[in-house]
C-alpha cells in the first residue's frame, strides 16, 4: 500500500500532537496514494492541524512519500525492503533478526501496509520494537476487514493490546477502526483489559475495505515481549481462578497488572 487519504490524515493529525522529528522510517518506499478528489479535504486537514502546506509541498515527481514525512517535521527519511526494486534504503527480510547496528535508530517508523506480508510476524514486530528509538512511536495502517487476498494476514486491535500494550509494555496512543475511504467515520477501540469483552463491532464495520491504524509508543516501560495472551481470555481465566480459591495464581496476577495499566493509561 502506501500513504492514502485515510493514513495522510491520521499521520497529520498525530504530528500536530505528539510531534515528528529525527529519522523516520517507511517499512517499504511508500508512496503518496491520495485520490485526486480527495486533494482538498486533506490540504484542509494540514491547515487544521496548523501546516502552511498545499499538496504539491508534501509529493515529489515520482509519487513517493519521503517530502511529506519532511514536511511533517522530519529530518531523515529512510525506507525498509528486502529488495532495493523501489529504491528501499535499507535491505532486510524482516522474517528475520534485524543488524544489531541499527537498533534505536528510529523516532518513528510507518507500517503502510507491509506487515501484513511477513508471514513470522512475532519476529516481525519484535523487529519493530528494536528498531525504534527510546520514546519513538510505531504509526501503522494495515488490512482489518475486506482485504481477502491481500497478504498473509488482517489485523486486529488484539494485536495492539495483547500484544504491543500488555506484551510489550508499550503506551497506545491511538487504536482505530479506519474506512480506506472517508465516506464512514473511524471507529475508536479501547483496551479489552480494561472493559472486560471484546471490542463490540457487529453492525458497526462499513461495507467497504477497512485498516486497523494504531500508533505505540516506547516509554520507559517498555521491554522486548515474552509472550502475549488475548486479554479477554485472560479475564476469563482469571475469574475461574478466583472461583477456584487460586487468588495467587499467575493468571489472577496478569489480570490485576492488565487492570492496572489499563487504569494508568486512562488517567495519563
Amino acid at each position: 500500500m502506501g500513504v492514502d487519504y485515510s493514513s495522510a490524515k491520521k499521520l497529520i493529525h498525530h504530528a500536530a500532537r505528539h510531534g515528528v522529528s529525527g529519522s523516520v522510517l517507511m517499512l517499504g518506499r511508500h508512496r503518496m496514494q491520495v485520490k485526486d478528489k480527495l486533494v482538498p479535504a486533506l490540504e484542509k486537514e494540514l491547515e487544521k492541524a496548523g501546516f502552511d502546506l498545499d499538496f504539491d509541498d508534501i509529493t515529489q515527481s515520482d509519487g513517493y512519500a519521503e517530502p511529506f514525512f519532511e514536511a511533517l517535521g522530519a529530518k531523515e527519511v529512510q525506507a525498509l525492503d528486502l529488495s532495493d526494486f523501489e529504491g528501499a534504503t535499507l535491505l532486510h527480510d524482516l522474517n528475520d533478526v534485524v543488524p544489531e547496528d541499527w537498533a534505536g535508530k528510529f523516532d518513528l517508523i510507518f507500517d503502510g501496509g507491509t506487515t501484513e506480508h511477513i508471514f513470522d510476524v512475532a519476529r516481525c514486530m519484535d523487529n519493530l520494537n528494536v528498531l525504534l528509538a527510546p520514546n519513538g512511536v510505531l504509526a501503522s495502517c494495515v488490512p482489518a476487514n475486506n482485504w481477502f487476498a491481500h497478504g498473509f494476514y488482517q489485523f486486529g486491535p488484539e494485536l495492539v493490546y495483547g500484544y504491543w500494550k500488555h506484551g510489550c509494555g508499550f503506551d497506545v496512543l491511538d487504536c482505530v477502526m479506519l474506512p480506506e475511504m472517508p465516506r464512514d467515520k473511524e471507529m475508536p477501540i479501547g483496551d479489552p483489559a480494561e472493559k472486560g469483552h471484546r471490542p463490540r463491532v457487529r453492525g458497526k464495520v462499513p461495507n467497504q475495505r477497512v485498516y486497523l491504524y494504531y500508533e505505540v509508543r516506547k516509554g520507559p516501560s517498555a521491554h522486548r515481549w515474552n509472550r502475549a495472551l488475548q486479554t479477554d481470555y485472560v479475564r476469563k481465566w482469571s475469574d475461574h481462578d478466583k472461583e477456584q480459591d487460586r487468588e495467587a495464581s499467575e493468571i489472577v496476577a496478569m489480570r490485576e497488572q492488565q487492570l492496572a495499566k489499563a487504569s494508568a493509561q486512562e488517567t495519563a
